[in-house]
């Protein structure tokens, strides 16, 4: 294991130091417009951008990193994100802002990319699943530790935009000196959404509702948080605790949805994430600290709703067609994170905080009724070895083909040859 993670570990360093920073962002953002009293609706529209050029980038960077390459691509990128990151203390105005979430949405989905093709093409077949599992726990550690960074600055200055940016930027260098080659981009033949749906409407139900629980949540948690009288220490717990939260309970959730019907596990936790999130509105205003423990208990739920929507639409395709099935659904999650925010910040403006937690148990409703109907209504789920519980990041787009499972249109690299006899790295001007 030591020999396939030791060339990969300055990628892991550089993706670990970029979700730090932009786990500090996503919140900062949402704190200093409620601080900034912007109006609700406006920060809904402000919070989607961030989603709006995440589902850009997934239709248009690849050509960019085939054309440029990887370690220009991640600088480029990793550029972007950083000067977007620089403009929001220099101008408050929620239309620039929105353009900046949709600059650091496109230019993060394009970092995804490049980190996942990356590991994707330096990874033997046989230590895939080993590899998945760092770069989940990279994910989660990195964007939830970054929700501590708000305590060590105020969010009406600059200093912590300035923080985020210089992680975000220093992300870069492990990237640019490592030694290691840089791959072709993977091709994925796309599987339409028609038939996607027709083969699993749960599933792709289930991607977009879970993309609209954690746009609306990531996006207006901290406003929510703000609103009802947390101090800035107390958002930042409440935030990481949470995203910890939901890597968590990842494996004994994830081993359920593997032993049993993977419909009445979608149910299960949807109802239950449906019952956390009426249980929080009803408990804010009694105990801070009894609302982060279930905001904890909610993460652990909410955050698993995809990868359940994702193995469950793979039971039912062909394997060839997994990993551009995962590519459709993607689409699919981001076009509910879109929507999430801006359905849950116009609740907010009729009915005030509470309408976030509302929105997300509304949410976790219709996903349960409809698991409900179509474990009534719809095909037993086929007989066989079922597609495996896979622990990824909300926003992975290729983390599919790092499973072993996929071994059979991977590439694969030798690790045991001596450094002298491993390809040229990647020339750089």
């Amino acid at each position: 294991m030591q020999r396939t993670l030791s060339p990969l570990i300055a990628l892991f360093v550089s993706f670990g130091l970029l979700l730090t920073g932009g786990g500090l962002l996503t919140t900062l953002v949402g704190v200093r417009m409620s601080e900034e009293a912007f109006n609700t609706g406006v920060i809904g529209i402000v919070t989607a951008g961030y989603s709006v050029g995440f589902v850009l980038a997934t239709l248009v960077c690849a050509g960019i990193i085939s054309r440029v390459g990887h370690i220009r691509s991640f600088a480029a990128f990793a550029a972007m994100a950083a000067i977007s990151t620089l403009v929001y203390p220099m101008l408050i105005d929620p239309w620039l802002w929105g353009a900046m979430r949709v600059a650091y949405g496109f230019s993060l989905a394009g970092l995804y990319m490049v980190t996942e093709s990356w590991l994707n093409d330096r990874t033997p077949s046989e230590r895939r699943g080993q590899v998945l599992g760092v770069y989940s726990i990279v994910s989660y550690v990195g964007l939830g530790g970054g929700q501590f960074l708000l305590m060590i600055g105020k969010p009406g200055g600059f200093e912590l935009f300035s923080l985020a940016a210089m992680l975000i930027a220093a992300a870069v260098v492990p990237v640019t000196i490592t030694r290691i080659a840089s791959p072709a981009l993977p091709v994925v033949e796309r599987v339409g959404l028609r038939h996607l749906f027709d083969a699993s409407p749960l599933g792709v139900v289930g991607s977009a509702l879970a993309g609209v629980v954690g746009g609306a949540f990531l996006g207006l948690a901290p406003v929510y948080a703000r609103s009802v009288g947390f101090s800035d220490s107390r958002i930042a717990w409440l935030m990481g605790l949470s995203i910890l939260g939901g890597f968590l309970l990842q494996w004994p959730i994830g081993h359920l949805s593997d032993r049993f019907n993977r419909r009445d596990v979608l149910m299960g936790v949807s109802f239950l994430m449906t019952a956390s999130s009426v249980g929080i509105v009803y408990v804010t205003g009694t105990s801070e600290l009894l609302v982060i423990g279930m905001a904890i208990l909610w993460g652990g739920l909410a955050f698993t709703l995809y990868p359940i929507s994702l193995s469950l639409a793979n039971d039912f395709i062909e394997p060839q067609q997994m990993l551009g099935a995962s590519a459709s659904l993607l689409l699919v999650h981001g076009s509910g994170m879109i929507l999430g925010p801006l359905v849950a910040s116009q609740l907010m403006s009729f009915i005030g905080p509470a309408g976030l937690f509302w929105t997300l148990a509304g949410a976790g409703l219709l996903l349960g009724g409809f698991a409900w109907l179509r474990q009534r209504i719809g095909p037993p789920i086929p007989v066989g070895e079922p597609s495996t519980y896979r622990i990824v990041p909300q926003e992975a787009v290729y983390a599919g083909g790092l499973d072993p499972y996929y071994e059979e249109i991977q590439l694969e690299f030798d690790f045991e040859a001596d450094i002298a006899d491993a390809p040229e790295p990647e020339a750089e001007p």
